[in-house]
């Protein structure tokens, strides 16, 4: 979780990161298979530092439903993730 458990809409917990890029470390050197995913907080402002950091899967609920279209919302998450995809190769 990135965020404290309860309710939708509050504010990413940053230091999930550092969290995250931990995990990843204890993944490759014990050569384990698992994908690590994230949810809460996850919108314009936090996905691509979520991906950088190695989350693999993301939950966006207020990103996707809160305002606007969410196809729309979901496109520009979706293009936000893949420039920070390619930024890691």
């Amino acid at each position: 979780m990135s965020v404290n458990p309860g309710f939708g809409g509050q504010k990413f917990i940053r230091s999930s990161l550092k969290k995250v890029q931990q995990l990843v470390r204890i993944r490759d050197e014990r050569k384990l298979d698992f994908r690590i995913e994230i949810d809460g907080g996850i919108g314009p402002d936090t996905i691509a530092d979520a991906v950088r950091a190695g989350v693999e899967l993301l939950v966006a609920g207020n990103a996707v439903f809160g305002k606007g279209d969410a196809r729309e919302n979901t496109r520009q998450l979706l293009k936000l993730a893949t420039e920070a995809t390619l930024q890691k190769v």
